[in-house]
């Protein structure tokens, strides 16, 4: 089997009748082979998932709301731990929560 663009077989294979002959049973036969690096190669490369929101920790009511009301839309919120070393960037985070007036607001992660 080859793929559009593949100079090389992605995937061999066929009859290996009395294959078995040399270990005293001679049976029909088939098999193939798959390369799966070659394969691999070949495929369209994933979108990026969208990176995680980094929300303060607090037990403000409306804060909680709006992490349910994120999760709920499929975005991943972490919640910041007191005394994180590194940086929140290794942690997944390209966002963060802020609070503005009195709603919150989803704004570039600031100062990694």
């Amino acid at each position: 089997a080859y793929g559009a663009e593949s100079p090389a077989a992605l995937a061999l294979g066929g009859r290996y009748d009395r294959v078995g002959e040399a270990f005293g049973r001679a049976r029909p036969a088939t098999g193939f082979s798959l390369d799966l690096r070659e394969l691999a190669w070949h495929l369209p490369t994933p979108a990026a998932p969208a990176g995680a929101v980094l929300a303060p920790p607090g037990d403000d009511a409306a804060l909680a709301a709006e992490i349910s009301a994120l999760r709920a839309r499929g975005e991943i919120v972490v919640v910041e731990l007191p005394g994180h070393e590194g940086t929140w960037n290794e942690a997944g985070c390209d966002r963060q929560l802020v609070k503005r007036g009195d709603r919150w607001a989803i704004v570039p992660l600031q100062g990694e």
